[in-house]
């Protein structure tokens, strides 16, 4: 669906914005309201167990033993 942004200096405007919005069927949507309910309020709830104690040093050696080059990642990964 097409988006626009519109910009407005006070509740005013935003109120008349919202009524016309009405007459014409079109979904006015607050950035703020929609972003926030992607993000999770409790961090530490999250699923990925690697997010609790980051450690980078349990990645070390991941490649190891597998017959493929830093090139082939890079080409593989961005086409």
């Amino acid at each position: 669906m097409p988006e626009i942004i519109i910009k407005y200096k006070d509740a005013k405007a935003l109120k008349a914005l919202k009524d016309l919005a009405k007459a014409f069927d079109i979904d006015i949507i607050d950035p703020a309201r929609r972003n926030s309910a992607s993000i999770p309020k409790d961090y530490t709830a999250l699923p990925i167990e690697f997010a609790k104690n980051p450690d980078i040093k349990a990645l070390a050696g991941i490649w190891e033993g597998r017959d493929i080059t830093l090139e082939q990642l890079r080409k593989e990964s961005w086409g």
